[in-house]
């Protein structure tokens, strides 16, 4: 190994500079992460009820069957299930960050056999101090969200 003369490395108030600094710097990066968090779990959730509510709408065109779909805003959940036997479709818990908000005009609505829903209404929600609203349309089983 190789000695220059004159160097004797970094001194402990330096090294404890540069930590400093690098710990500034993973701090802000992981707020920034937790803000995003949220917006990831809320996009996640978004998708899984689309889907969920895509596949009953399908489950009763294919089947010719009746399929219930309910909201449960006291218990933060949702189900859907097959009117004819009993069928549970799903049955899913919204994740902790989203509450579903009681006041909506829509807690309950069956989807026909030819995909056309019975009812009409709006079910609302809440992330991070946003709120979100599923509108339902009558006829043809529609539904966007809006945030």
């Amino acid at each position: 190994m190789i000695v220059l003369k004159g160097s004797r490395g970094f001194t402990l108030i330096e090294v404890l500079i540069v930590l400093l600094v690098l710990t500034i710097f993973l701090l802000l990066g992981s707020a920034s992460v937790k803000k995003m968090r949220g917006s990831i779990e809320r996009n996640v959730f978004i998708t899984q009820l689309e889907a969920d509510l895509y596949y009953a709408q399908s489950y009763a065109i294919n089947r010719h069957e009746s399929v219930l779909v309910q909201f449960y805003p006291f218990y933060d959940q949702y189900t859907a299930l097959s009117t004819s036997d009993s069928t549970v479709l799903f049955d899913r818990k919204l994740p902790p960050s989203i509450d579903m908000l009681s006041g909506g005009s829509l807690t309950s609505y069956t989807i026909l056999p030819s995909g056309n829903i019975s009812k009409f209404g709006t079910l609302r929600f809440k992330s991070d101090k946003r709120e979100m609203k599923l509108i339902f349309y009558i006829g043809r089983g529609r539904f966007r969200f809006e945030q």
